[in-house]
């Protein structure tokens, strides 16, 4: 399995509403998912998409948080 709603069971009225099921891509590779709106939520609740990912979100959440202290130190300026 290589998609989060079928790791975590999710029901399709849950997942046809994903904006990563719609794109294709994976839970953590979108801004928003569905399940959760701040990834850290899935790092605390033992999510099994996170387990399967961990590598792979963790990069994703150190790539936001660059990001985000970036634009951040431009509006600064």
């Amino acid at each position: 399995m290589s998609r989060c709603y079928e790791l975590r069971g999710c029901p399709a009225s849950q997942y046809l509403n994903c904006e990563a099921y719609q794109s294709g891509l994976r839970c953590y590779q979108v801004a928003r998912p569905r399940c959760s709106k701040d990834l850290l939520f899935c790092m605390q609740m033992g999510c099994p998409a996170y387990d399967a990912w961990a590598g792979e979100i963790d990069a994703e959440m150190r790539n936001r948080a660059m990001e985000t202290a970036g634009s951040r130190r431009g509006e600064e300026e």
